[in-house]
C-alpha cells in the first residue's frame, strides 16, 4: 500500500508514464513553453533572458510528489477543510513562471492550490530539508511563508484549511477599550455628518453633538 492510497481523491488524471530528467524544474523557459504559453513573456518579459532571473539548480522532483504524479498526473484531494488541488508536471512549470516565482521566490516550487489563492510549495533553500509551505499567490515573499510539514503524507493528514496557518503570521490584535471607544465615536461622527447632509438633523443639534463627540475623543 502506498501513502496516497488513504487519500480522498475527488479528481484524478492518468498517471505519468515517464519520470522527467532531474533538471526538469531547474531549466529556464524553453521555446516550446513560450509557444505553448505566449502570455508568460507578456507577464514577465525579463524571463526571456535566463541570466536575469536564473532558475535555481536545486529545484527537482521530490520522491513523494513523483509517486503521486505517477499515480495521477494532477488531481484534487480533500481532507476535511483541507483541499489540495495539485498540478500536473507541466502545470507546475507553468505556475512557477506565470506567478513570477523566479523573481520573487526562486527557491520555492508551487505544486498545488488550496481551492483558493494559496499555494502549497516545496522550499528548496536549505540542503537536507525539504519543507512544504503555504504562501499566498498574491504575496510571494519568504517572510510570508508558513511551514505545513515535511512530506505530502504529513501535510495531507491535517484536516484544517491552510489559510488558518497563514493567519497565524498576522493574528488579529484585540482592540483596547480606548481603541474601541475611538471606533465608536468615529462611527458616531460619521453618522452625524451623514444625517446633517441628508437634512435629518438641524444645525444647532449638529454643532452641539459634534462638539461633544470631539471632546470625548480628545479625552481618550
Amino acid at each position: 500500500m502506498m501513502w496516497y492510497d488513504k487519500l480522498n481523491f475527488y479528481s484524478r488524471e492518468a498517471g505519468l508514464n515517464v519520470i522527467p530528467e532531474s533538471d526538469f524544474f531547474s531549466r529556464s523557459l524553453s521555446e516550446e513553453e513560450i509557444r505553448l504559453f505566449p502570455h508568460l513573456l507578456e507577464l514577465h518579459p525579463d524571463f526571456q533572458d535566463p541570466a536575469q532571473f536564473p532558475v535555481p539548480a536545486a529545484l527537482h522532483l521530490p520522491a513523494d510528489l513523483a509517486q503521486l504524479l505517477t499515480f495521477s498526473n494532477g488531481g484534487a484531494v480533500l481532507n476535511g477543510e483541507r483541499e489540495f488541488g495539485y498540478f500536473s508536471l507541466q502545470e507546475i512549470r507553468y505556475y512557477y513562471f506565470a506567478y513570477g516565482f523566479p523573481k520573487y521566490l526562486p527557491d520555492f516550487l508551487p505544486i498545488a492550490f488550496n481551492g483558493g489563492g494559496i499555494f502549497y510549495a516545496y522550499d528548496f533553500r536549505n540542503e537536507g530539508t525539504l519543507p512544504i509551505v503555504a504562501v499566498a499567490s498574491g504575496n510571494l515573499s519568504e517572510e510570508d511563508t508558513v511551514v505545513l510539514g515535511f512530506s505530502l503524507a504529513e501535510v495531507l493528514s491535517n484536516p484544517h484549511n491552510i489559510e488558518e496557518d497563514l493567519d497565524q503570521l498576522y493574528p488579529i490584535r484585540k482592540l483596547s477599550d480606548t481603541e474601541k471607544a475611538l471606533v465608536r465615536l468615529r462611527q458616531e461622527l460619521k453618522t452625524l455628518n451623514e444625517d446633517k447632509n441628508n437634512g435629518k438633523v438641524d444645525l444647532k443639534t449638529f454643532l452641539q453633538t459634534k462638539k461633544r463627540i470631539e471632546a470625548e475623543m480628545k479625552a481618550l
